[in-house]
């Protein structure tokens, strides 16, 4: 007990004999006032160097969360936690109550542990806890927190949970419990699912080319594989575009997969591949999968999606799809006018690479612009992605020789834009975990985009892969995929489908089917009777969706009528299983895709 060194804590008691209040013990046996010795010799300081304690959301379902408390040893403490609706936890009955509590006066001995009890969301409300470490002064001990060092959020609040020691004897750290959170996985085809429409040009009485008043080599317009339905060309003909501009003569012209009839000035629609399939973003979930998950929580949970394409068409699968083929998307509205850069040739002010958006959080390098043909992407060109804009110029350069002088060429930077920049605009909103979600300025293209695209709102822009998705979401993502099972079957080599004939076929390319459904343009024909000297016949056209009707195959063929034959090459119905594992889930609701485009061929 040499106070006089001035570190030791106070005695209280000796010899079982308890000291008055506000007095202690000295090393000689006699009484001295506390405040006295205080005066003499001042504190003994002790400092709290961290508090280590888990600030993600609590799990919706309740959890129990440790905590560490490390500093000087002897250094004392206490502990408060509180929520939003009044309740105060109880270290020593681990419950929570309107009864206020706290740990009390702790001392740090090789660091402090202990943990939290937190009891299951009662509602779908958002509950917050504040956590509060006081540094206590007990006796001679005075205890303070290390040097406080401030992070703040890009919008320049204070960030509590990030910053670290404080100046007061208080420690604050801020916690949420919220409800569940959706995570849905379903399907996109970005660019080949939105309709087009023209106008016919002229009337045609049992041909199978057509002529329209839009250029028919603008791909916004039609591509081949669409299915095209107008007056006199119902959807049940199964027509889809197999040439445009088939003699390279004149652009307004198609050649479609059947002979029918069209009239003039009649609105012609053209349906791409993947339109009708289900499930598709916001248009049917049918087939889909979702799970509800805990904010700021990791885990993995299975998922069998099953995608199935409109009537009369079938799948190719090109591949197993990964993590890479998966992806979400935001929305942007441009401004009412591009910000041409300096050197930039934007061929009378028509098109451009900058342009101004409302809202840059989360956009970053690499993200896709809208593709879509109509709607969202009617005023795009693609493909384009978000991208840095750098040009170089070569620059002469006299160098002195140890005889003579020569000239050489160095090639310079000469104008550097990044791809998505604030422009001197400050962040306006952050969420309560810091992340961005309002800041105007600008994104840069790979690709000029059209003057018409200026004040377009409702855009889309989609991430790929797991970089991409956690930069758009705050989600990190990791794919994998079991099994991929076509009609029923699990992982086949090629998916197959089965029919008969509906009749006698003598060296003929028209074959009757009882059903044609499941037969789609580009599937191979194999069977009893099928003549593959050279290679097995495919099929050219069907003449209806589904139900009985003729197929065109691209050899003649003889066959008995109730002949089986088989198709491959497509499948009606796929089903992926797999797992989804989810890292840092959301605060919001999170859609994630898979891009069909990437693996998927509709015929």
């Amino acid at each position: 007990m040499a106070y006089g060194n001035n570190k030791e804590i106070f005695v209280k008691e000796k010899d079982g004999v308890k000291a008055p209040a506000g007095f202690h013990y000295m090393p000689n046996g006699r009484l001295m006032s506390d405040a006295d010795h205080i005066a003499l010799y001042g504190y003994i300081e002790k400092k709290i160097t961290s508090f280590e304690f888990e600030t993600r959301d609590v799990l919706n379902e309740g959890e129990t969360r440790g905590f560490s408390i490390r500093g000087d040893e002897g250094a004392v403490f206490s502990l408060e936690i509180y929520d939003n609706t009044g309740k105060y936890y109880n270290f020593y009955t681990n419950t929570w109550s309107t009864t206020k509590a706290m740990l009390i006066k702790k001392s740090i001995s090789g660091g402090y542990g202990g943990s939290i009890a937190f009891d299951a969301l009662p509602a779908d409300v958002l509950k917050t806890y504040t956590i509060n470490l006081h540094a206590e002064t007990v006796y001679n001990i005075k205890t303070s927190h290390v040097d406080y060092v401030e992070a703040r959020n890009p919008d320049g609040s204070v960030n509590v949970n990030k910053s670290t020691g404080s100046n007061s004897t208080v420690l604050t750290k801020i916690i949420y419990q919220d409800h569940v959170k959706t995570l849905k996985l379903s399907c996109v085809a970005p660019s080949l699912y939105i309709n087009s429409t023209s106008h016919i040009n002229g009337n045609t009485l049992g041909s199978n080319r057509i002529v329209i008043v839009a250029d028919a080599t603008d791909t916004n317009i039609v591509q081949v594989g669409d299915k095209i339905i107008s007056t006199g060309i119902p959807s049940a003909v199964h027509a889809l575009v197999t040439k445009v501009n088939p003699d390279d003569d004149n652009v307004n012209e198609i050649q479609i997969s059947v002979s029918d009839s069209a009239t003039n000035n009649a609105i012609v629609t053209f349906h791409p591949p993947f339109n009708g399939m289900t499930p598709h973003d916001t248009d049917s979930d049918t087939g889909a999968d979702s799970a509800t998950i805990s904010s700021g929580n990791d885990t993995v949970i299975p998922f069998s999606v099953t995608i199935i394409p409109d009537t009369g068409r079938n799948f190719n699968v090109l591949k197993v799809p990964t993590t890479d083929d998966l992806c979400a998307y935001t929305t942007v509205t441009f401004g009412s006018s591009a910000l041409a850069i300096e050197d930039e040739n934007t061929s009378s002010a028509s098109v451009f690479y900058r342009w101004p958006v409302t809202n840059i959080a989360n956009l970053e390098q690499g993200m896709m612009l809208d593709p879509a043909r109509f709607g969202t992407g009617a005023n795009t060109t693609t493909p384009a992605l978000i991208s840095n804009y750098n040009t170089t110029s070569s620059q002469q350069v006299l160098k002195e020789g140890e005889y003579d002088n020569y000239i050489t060429s160095n090639t310079v930077d000469s104008v550097s834009v990044p791809a998505v920049d604030p422009y001197g605009n400050d962040v306006t909103a952050v969420d309560r975990n810091g992340r961005i979600t309002a800041q105007a300025g600008n994104i840069v293209f790979n690709a000029q985009q059209a003057d018409a695209l200026k004040s377009d709102s409702g855009v889309r822009v989609f991430a790929h892969g797991q970089q991409g998705i956690e930069d758009l979401t705050g989600v990190k993502v990791e794919l994998v995929v079991n099994t991929m099972a076509y009609s029923g079957s699990t992982n086949p080599v090629r998916a197959a489908a089965s029919t008969t004939t509906s009749g006698a076929v003598s060296g003929s390319t028209t074959i009757g089917l009882a059903d044609v459904g499941a037969v789609s343009q580009g599937m191979t024909v194999s069977g009893v009777g099928i003549d593959a000297s050279a290679a097995n016949p495919t099929v050219v056209s069907k003449s209806t969706n589904d139900g009985a009707g003729n197929i065109v195959v691209s050899s003649a063929q003889t066959l008995e009528s109730g002949q089986t034959l088989f198709f491959n090459g497509g499948t009606a119905t796929i089903t992926i299983r797999g797992s989804l594992k989810v890292s840092n889930m959301a605060i919001n609701d999170v859609n994630i895709f898979f891009d069909v485009e990437r693996f998927l061929a509709a015929v």
